[in-house]
């Protein structure tokens, strides 16, 4: 079999050519699947390492950000195999990613003003249509709404920005359900105001937090370690993530 690292670039080559998320999820499952759970375990820690280095694996490690996409390319048996052996190998930052803990503060969303919550009483569908609409000041009274539909409306709407977005992913309280939709959007979740913004938000689930925090550069890992309102998972992710890059990469073989 060949080295790590040659087995890792053809992989991010391969992913590289596909279009989309979920395609390249599932290249990557079948990937993983193909693999005994150590070796699985060894290139996914192998991309998490590789971060920032370039757009193919930045691509691979944003295919690894939904937990429950990850579940249904492998399946939960395979999941558990490598999440154990990921143990046994001493590899967190793999272990990390087949962990589903619940984020350090819970709350739902709802409208920041007074003015805003009027809007409560207009239908659900009605708000869900207005989402698709073009008036800018009726989808900013929006972006605090507490229907998922409605903000996955949102952020397909080409009126909204990555300013607005940042905005519905920094909300505390915040619903874990939509920090999801915004984490797994095809065009926002690559931005990173966003990324950051949904990494420092103590109400995001630490499972998308910390796969976030491989694409972030240094300079908001350290935030991260250091910030109390985060899980301390994620703060700990962060910490360890800072340090390997300052005192680089390991080398493995298969």
């Amino acid at each position: 079999m060949k080295d790590l690292a040659g087995f890792v670039e053809k992989v991010l080559s391969d992913l590289a050519g596909l279009p989309e998320d979920a395609m390249r999820l599932g290249l990557l499952g079948r990937r993983l699947k193909a693999l005994d759970p150590r070796h699985a375990a060894l290139l996914i820690d192998a991309i998490c390492r590789k971060g920032r280095g370039g757009r193919s694996s930045r691509m691979a490690l944003m295919a690894l950000v939904d937990p429950e996409g990850l579940k249904s390319a492998l399946g939960e048996e395979k999941c558990a195999l490598i999440y154990l052996a990921s143990i046994e190998l001493g590899l967190q930052r793999v272990s990390r990613l087949f962990t589903d803990l619940p984020p350090r503060k819970k709350g739902l969303a709802g409208y920041d003003s007074e003015e805003d919550a009027g809007m409560e009483f207009i239908t659900p569908g009605e708000r869900r249509a207005m989402a698709r609409g073009f008036k800018k000041d009726s989808l900013l009274r929006l972006l605090s709404d507490p229907d998922p539909a409605v903000i996955g409306n949102l952020l397909n709407n080409p009126r909204i920005t990555e300013k607005d977005v940042v905005r519905m992913a920094s909300r505390r309280p915040a619903s874990p359900g939509i920090l999801r939709l915004i984490a797994g959007h095809r065009i926002w979740s690559k931005r990173y105001g966003v990324i950051r913004a949904l990494v420092l938000n103590p109400y995001t689930p630490p499972r998308i937090s910390i796969a976030l925090l491989e694409v972030l550069p240094a300079q908001d890992l350290g935030p991260a370690a250091e910030d109390g309102s985060l899980h301390p998972q994620v703060r700990l992710a962060a910490s360890e993530i800072l340090k390997d890059r300052n005192g680089g990469d390991r080398g493995q073989t298969f």
